[in-house]
């Protein structure tokens, strides 16, 4: 009984260790999520998909800046989007080469690509991870939601073996069916519930291309949310 109350001990330290770094490094919400709570996610998008032995997903958020989110799409929102990217990811690997440090492994999955393009999903879904570590909820646009940012944030993980003290999930859902997202979609692809990928990725292809990129980018669902503001 000590032996196991000692161990809880341990990994309650090694947590706030975990999350002390990542916040001095710049995240600026962080949450973990047991390994084995992924169950309903489709196989081969699990963290022991990712680490055989994984125990703990770490799940780092940062906010976008409001400035570039109030004209979204522009250039200027997929320029800070893909900063705030490169930013989390750095986090990300240093994270995890703490992890290593204490001996344990570490894998920082990235905040965008590299993801499955034809069905366009990532190795790991960071808004369902948030989710499962208690960082939000998901919303009508099916993007994590935030209480303090509402959806304008950007997300990673690192999963990893350690034996991480896990976060509870929300009870509470901040999205109240205003559908200010949902109306405010170019192409509809909010109204059945569930995203219609096909129409996001069209339309995403076609902004990409007015703005001179070959990135997927639009940001209307995200800009409109009322929560956060």
């Amino acid at each position: 009984m000590f032996e196991r109350v000692s161990k809880m001990s341990e990994n309650g330290e090694l947590t706030t260790r975990v999350k002390r770094l990542a916040r001095d490094l710049g995240a600026k919400i962080v949450g973990v999520a047991k390994a084995d709570s992924f169950k309903e996610a489709p196989e081969g998008y699990r963290p022991q998909d990712i680490l055989k032995d994984a125990k703990s997903v770490v799940v780092l958020a940062i906010p976008l800046l409001k400035g570039a989110v109030r004209n979204a799409p522009s250039r200027e929102y997929l320029l800070n989007y893909s900063l705030l990217n490169q930013e989390l990811n750095t986090i990300a690997i240093r994270v995890a080469r703490f992890l290593e440090s204490e001996g344990y492994e570490a894998v920082a999955i990235p905040a965008s690509s590299p993801y499955n393009t034809k069905e366009n999903r990532g190795d790991l879904s960071h808004r369902h991870a948030a989710v499962l570590a208690g960082i939000g909820c998901l919303g009508r646009n099916n993007l994590l939601i935030t209480k303090d940012y509402g959806p304008r944030v950007r997300l990673t993980s690192i999963v990893t073996n350690a034996p991480l003290t896990g976060d509870p999930p929300l009870s509470e859902n901040f999205c109240k069916e205003c559908d200010l997202c949902v109306k405010s979609c170019p192409v509809n692809a909010l109204e059945t519930g569930l995203t219609d990928k096909k129409k996001c990725v069209s339309h995403m292809k076609k902004v990409g291309k007015k703005l001179d990129t070959s990135e997927l980018i639009c940001g209307v669902c995200v800009r409109v949310c009322a929560i956060g503001k």
